[in-house]
């Protein structure tokens, strides 16, 4: 009996000294399973990155900490803002043929952090938006799109754009683009007449095609910067340098004073055909953000400070203007129409 304990002794031993040696392989030798969970990091919401030679991408991480200023600040939003041609480099959006020296070349809000110090009291207005949006404005935008044949919703849209060219108008000359202030008047003279005051867009069949140009887009290439991200009520997404441009851009407006002296239903009549217009525009695009963002309103911040470069830059900047991009909460109200 003793030496049977002993024999039992001497497996159990073996059997604890194979188990240390297993695990201390298995710690010291990471090999391929570490090296597969590294390689699934890179792959950043939908943006695969390849494999860069060691020098280019501390290259590109040189390029990218220039634009970085405060990580915790920098949200890169749900695959809605991958874009052909940006790499995704420590958390940052970065064109794949940027070098240190290039940092001119890049769209600023592309790939700076979007300022946003009042988050917390711009989430709870963001709320109040959405709030909006579920009880008053989407429904009107279905109902809208329900009963309105499409024919008659186009007329609608081409209608307020044409309605708009007072204020794009100004803004071309303001920015010193002759061409495009002349494509701006080529563009009224033929669908105020030919179009029967805007109904039928004539122009962009004749080689005119629609472009809009607001204060805030001014200031833009004025080199005015936009931080700090605001939302506010019902207004939804903006920032000082935009606020700035709603407030001049009612000024010039001439809604705003041939209906100066009406009752307050009567002034909000374009400002709400325009909301509703805007809305009933981005309903598929507006619900597949929704759904697939898993913070909507940091999805919204980004894509809200993308936009406004792309247009300040008068360039597509690799965004489809159909591709939900423009997706914006829906209680934003146009920069247009608006007589208050």
């Amino acid at each position: 009996m003793v030496r049977a304990g002993k024999n039992r002794k001497s497996v159990y031993l073996q059997r604890m000294m194979g188990c240390v040696c297993c695990a201390a392989l298995f710690v010291l030798s990471p090999g391929t399973a570490s090296a597969e969970r590294q390689a699934d990091k890179s792959a950043f919401k939908g943006t695969p990155l390849s494999l860069k030679p060691s020098e280019e991408r501390k290259k590109k991480r040189t390029a990218a900490q220039a634009y970085k200023s405060d990580p915790s600040m920098r949200v890169i939003i749900e695959p809605a803002a991958a874009v052909p041609g940006i790499d995704v480099v420590d958390g940052v959006q970065v064109p794949r043929d940027l070098s240190a020296n290039d940092e001119g070349n890049v769209p600023g809000d592309l790939v700076e952090a979007q300022e946003d110090p009042f988050e917390g009291l711009n989430r709870v207005v963001f709320g109040f938006n959405v709030l909006i949006d579920h009880l008053i404005v989407e429904p009107s935008a279905r109902i809208y799109h329900a009963v309105v044949p499409a024919p008659i919703r186009t007329g609608v849209t081409n209608v307020l754009n044409n309605l708009a060219t007072p204020i794009t108008l100004t803004n071309d000359i303001l920015q010193g683009n002759s061409e495009a202030a002349a494509n701006t008047i080529k563009r009224f003279m033929v669908n105020s007449t030919l179009g029967i005051g805007g109904i039928f867009d004539h122009a962009t069949g004749l080689g005119e095609p629609l472009h809009r140009e607001d204060f805030g887009q001014t200031l833009g290439t004025w080199g005015v910067g936009p931080d700090p991200y605001l939302v506010l009520p019902v207004l939804g997404p903006s920032n000082p340098r935009d606020l700035t441009g709603t407030v001049a851009d009612t000024a010039v407006n001439p809604m705003t004073w041939i209906l100066y002296d009406a009752p307050l239903w009567q002034k909000s009549i374009p400002v709400g055909t325009q909301i509703v217009v805007g809305r009933e525009a981005i309903l598929e695009d507006y619900d597949n953000l929704r759904k697939n963002s898993p913070d909507l309103y940091a999805s919204v911040r980004d894509l809200y400070a993308q936009m406004r470069q792309a247009e300040i830059a008068n360039e597509a900047a690799g965004y489809d203007p159909g591709s939900g991009v423009n997706s914006l909460p829906p209680t934003t109200i146009p920069q247009t129409l608006n007589p208050y």
